[in-house]
């Protein structure tokens, strides 16, 4: 009888966590209409997510959480999940074919929109890939992937394209690597692929065509961290956060972060550059649909000129760490704190509204084309979130 019971109790320790671990939460709608940030479901249990939220062209969510890809529709049902070839997932990158592609290691691989497998690429390479898979997806179906010896095009049915390596080669034939290289950011547009790389000695920002010619550098120096996105005319914005000098006095021990602006044809001088002095790292920049760019930085969100790097101003928010999102019809920009609060900021600088979430709020949140908020807690909690506040 001893016996049942032992194997009983084991049963229910094992089982209670697998049904907690994985829930939805549907919010009442009656009891939300006060509530000016509306949660409409919360899905606990989610796991650590290592990468932004990414929406696929058909509105679903794609989430990487260590070596899986997960795939959820808007209701929060998972779809499917796919698992890497070799280490972790880097960023989703889904694209017009059907297909999202996704680096892991020194591979890429290939995920059908429903979750079927498709293709993947080893590159069997001495050096190691990126701390994360990075990827990029340029025009006329080429895929980057910057590894440490070369970056290597491949094409959307898997096939080698080109290799530069070198990565100083101006003609990609030779083999011969001087200095393995390591990454804080990379994209691409129809023209060429954009990459910050370096080594001990500092890191530049580097622009390869799609044919793999080198186009242009420009030097960084000694940074810790780099983001790059495109505004609205198509130039390359560069979110910099530079190492803190050893010599700096307990006065002046804030980190010196720049906003640059790149004319993407020609890099080698900036058309401007924004500087910031904060306790914080500089976020990736969010290019508003009026051209107006937003990140965050030391407790602050910031709005700057598309035109100029004007700071249009900046609004104090507590313990704020997540990169900015800006809503195409409302205006709003949304940010979250380290503390779970989903701030709402009008385009004006002023808070609207904020929202208590189940932990930090270290992710961006994303903004579906159906108007909704998603956002990931480091909890592991996915909420759906509804911004139905009217100003007068």
């Amino acid at each position: 009888m001893q016996r049942i019971l032992l194997v009983l109790l084991i049963l229910l320790v094992a089982v209670v966590p697998a049904e907690a671990a994985n829930q939805l939460y549907n919010y009442t709608a009656s009891k939300e209409a006060s509530q000016a940030g509306q949660i409409l479901w919360k899905l606990s249990g989610v796991g650590k997510v290592t990468e932004d939220i990414v929406i696929a062209p058909n509105g679903n969510l794609l989430l990487s959480i260590g070596s899986k890809l997960i795939c959820l529709n808007p209701q929060g049902k998972t779809l499917w999940e796919a698992k890497s070839v070799s280490g972790s997932m880097g960023k989703p990158v889904p694209v017009t074919n059907g297909s999202i592609y996704t680096a892991s290691g020194t591979a890429v691989q290939e995920t059908k929109i429903n979750g079927a497998s498709g293709w993947s690429y080893a590159v069997y390479s001495e050096t190691k890939g990126a701390k994360k898979g990075m990827l990029a997806a340029g025009d006329e179906n080429i895929i980057y992937l910057p590894l440490s010896d070369a970056l290597y095009a491949v094409d959307t049915s898997g096939h080698h394209a080109w290799i530069l390596s070198p990565w100083e080669s101006s003609d990609g034939k030779s083999s011969k690597v001087n200095n393995p290289q390591s990454f804080l950011a990379c994209t691409a547009d129809k023209q060429a692929f954009y990459v910050v790389y370096g080594e001990k000695s500092g890191y530049k920002l580097a622009a390869i065509d799609k044919q793999g010619k080198y186009l242009w550098n420009y030097w960084l120096g000694d940074i810790t961290q780099a983001y790059l996105n495109f505004d609205n005319n198509g130039q390359l914005l560069a979110s910099v956060s530079f190492k803190m000098g050893a010599s700096s006095n307990d006065k002046s021990r804030l980190n010196s972060c720049k906003l640059y602006c790149f004319q993407v044809t020609d890099g080698k001088t900036p058309l401007w550059t924004s500087s910031f002095k904060l306790s914080s790292e500089l976020s990736a920049p969010f290019i508003a649909a009026d051209n107006i760019i937003y990140v965050s930085g030391g407790n602050k969100l910031y709005a700057l000129e598309g035109s100029s790097g004007k700071i249009l101003w900046d609004d104090p928010l507590l313990k704020l760490v997540s990169a900015p999102v800006a809503g195409s019809d409302s205006g709003r920009v949304y940010a979250g704190s380290s503390e779970g609060i989903l701030y709402a900021v009008n385009k004006s600088g002023r808070m609207v509204w904020s929202r208590q979430l189940d932990s930090a709020i270290e992710r961006a949140p994303v903004i579906s084309s159906d108007k909704f908020i998603y956002v990931v807690t480091k909890k592991g909690s996915l909420y759906k979130i509804l911004d139905s506040f009217k100003e007068s």
